[in-house]
């Protein structure tokens, strides 16, 4: 009971408490988690417009007169010289970038080798030509985001900076003139993702869909921290918990320009939890305090309440081993008590000395059922010794030629044996009509009057089981208060079928018939004189017989009208084959 107890409390209050406080906890981890994200999400979006930006000034500048002019398949390097050329080429670029904070502009003729004297000013000696990304967009064309680092140059890398690469055309001919790269500064970069760092240990990197990273507030530019990542990078979004660097973090990405760059914030979720550790600390002390206290509660009610109880439990058990005999009953100080135990404990002294006079009572009620019983025996008549009677009767009165004595005999013998049954309740359908059979034949002797009868019984009923005389009074019944006076114009009809609710008999008689008040009263258990049924004793036996064995569906219906007759309708369940036995 003490552990029942223990386990109610904590179901009451130890875990509403904790489902509450763990329904906190989560809405705020879920809130830290879910402003993380529209963070991250929010700067991809700003930044996205930027890059946008940054794209049209591009195509502006590439556009422009001046940039048209200075490349335009070495026209003007042919009439200035190539000195000349590239002073003038370069003074352009460096005031466009003088002008100009957000990015860096690199413009380059379609075949670098031909101005060695710009392209030492502004890229150094190394050959231009052959290295890929230019080849890439001289013969292909097409514009692609470029992260250029140390590796590229390392004397105009020292990070990694990220570059839109395009291929400049003549507005006149529509033929490839140069290659313009816009170089995004690395601090514009930051003044976007900076300011999305929320915890000390929040990583934020831009990455390019090759891998590569543009930028990471830490500093840290390894290839490897991708690669970590690189199946959540495969996706334009993704927002889960997953172990990065050894560590749980949750990792939330969002795309940019159509999917070439991703934002990436990773945040240990030691920190992510850091702003609930107080709530959480509370919730294990108040977890800890109601853990204590049911442990408190606990062993009050064992001292006050359960102890006594399991006493009381082991005494009932004594008890009954020794058939409640009082002398087992231990005294105990919980008896002198005023709560319910004290009561429990009285009541059941109490209880125990009633039920020891009552098996005493038993005992002596046994004995005497006994003694009667073998009275019983020394009165009881043999029933066969009664058929070799009845049968010696039979004889003599064939011997002495008195055949109706005979017959008469006959059926009564026959109607004695077939109504004890072997004192067996259920008999068959044909054994029943045998006894109606010898009942009618007893009944033409005794009235010295045809009794006219006709059966009409279907044969797939005779052999199912059916309860002992239940047809013979409604017959008797038929006899004395329906054609009784109408001589040999009486006639009675049984009728015996199989239906759906069970068996169904019909006995009809063409009688005086009777009042509609007279044939309520015949199965009214309420009109308990023979005067108040007019002779239907019989009947209200049958229909009650029916109703208790078999319940309220079974039983007697009686349709009758004066001077038309009387039918009885006797309904009876279908039993099992074969079944001999019926619960009393």
């Amino acid at each position: 009971m003490r552990y029942r107890f223990m386990f109610v409390f904590f179901i009451l209050t130890v875990l509403p408490f904790v489902l509450v406080g763990y329904i906190a906890l989560s809405k705020s981890e879920k809130t830290i988690r879910s402003s993380n994200l529209d963070s991250v999400v929010q700067a991809s979006k700003n930044l996205d417009h930027f890059l946008r930006y940054v794209l049209n000034e591009q195509d502006k500048i590439m556009a422009s007169d001046e940039t048209q002019e200075l490349l335009d398949g070495g026209k003007l390097a042919a009439q200035l010289g190539e000195i000349p050329y590239a002073n003038k080429l370069s003074a352009y670029t460096d005031t466009l970038n003088y002008a100009n904070k957000l990015f860096k502009i690199r413009l380059f003729p379609l075949e670098p080798s031909r101005y060695p004297a710009y392209m030492k000013s502004v890229y150094g000696p190394a050959e231009l030509e052959q290295v890929p990304w230019f080849a890439e967009i001289v013969t292909k064309g097409r514009f692609f985001w470029k992260v250029f680092g140390p590796a590229d140059h390392p004397s105009l890398y020292v990070q990694p900076t990220l570059g839109s690469v395009k291929r400049l055309h003549s507005l006149k001919t529509f033929q490839p003139t140069g290659v313009a790269v816009m170089e995004i500064r690395p601090a514009m970069l930051a003044e976007f993702i900076d300011p999305v760092k929320q915890f000390d240990n929040q990583r934020l990197m831009l990455v390019h869909k090759d891998q590569a990273i543009i930028y990471s507030t830490d500093g840290s530019y390894d290839g490897k921290d991708a690669e970590e990542l690189e199946r959540e990078l495969s996706v334009p979004f993704v927002s889960k918990t997953m172990k990065y660097a050894g560590t749980e973090s949750l990792v939330n990405v969002s795309a940019l320009l159509g999917g070439e760059l991703k934002l990436v914030s990773v945040v240990p979720m030691k920190d992510l939890n850091n702003p609930v550790a107080v709530l959480n600390k509370l919730t294990i002390a108040f977890l800890v305090f109601y853990f204590l206290m049911s442990l408190a509660l606990a062993w009050y009610i064992t001292v006050k309440y359960t102890s006594p109880i399991s006493s009381l439990v082991r005494q009932m058990k004594i008890l009954a081993r020794n058939q409640f005999n009082e002398a087992a009953l231990a005294n105990s100080n919980w008896v002198k008590r005023s709560d319910e135990v004290g009561w429990l404990y009285r009541g059941m002294s109490h209880m125990v000395s009633e039920i020891h006079k009552l098996l005493e009572e038993t005992r002596e009620f046994e004995k005497r059922k006994k003694q009667l019983e073998f009275q019983v025996l020394n009165y009881q008549i043999n029933p066969h010794f009664l058929y070799n009677t009845l049968d010696t009767i039979r004889w003599k009165a064939e011997a002495h030629q008195v055949a109706e004595i005979s017959e008469m005999v006959s059926s009564l013998s026959s109607l004695f044996r077939l109504s004890l049954n072997g004192g067996r309740e259920l008999t068959t359908v044909r054994r029943e009509l045998e006894l109606l059979k010898s009942y009618i034949q007893i009944e033409k002797v005794r009235q010295s009057s045809l009794v006219r009868m006709m059966y009409r019984i279907e044969e797939d009923i005779m052999e199912l089981p059916l309860i002992r005389l239940i047809l013979q009074p409604l017959v008797e019944n038929a006899i004395r208060h329906g054609i009784a006076g109408k001589g040999d114009a009486g006639i009675i009809i049984i009728q015996g079928t199989l239906e759906e609710d069970g068996i169904c008999f019909r006995i009809t008689d063409n009688g005086a018939g009777m009042a509609e008040d007279v044939r309520d009263r015949l199965l009214d258990p309420s009109a308990e004189s023979r005067q108040d049924r007019e002779g239907g004793l019989g009947l209200i036996n049958v229909h009650e017989r029916l109703r208790h064995y078999f319940g309220e569906p079974y039983g007697l219906d009686i349709q009758s009208e004066p001077g038309r007759g009387t039918t009885v309708i006797l309904l009876h369940p279908r039993l099992p084959d074969n079944t001999t036995e019926i619960d009393r």
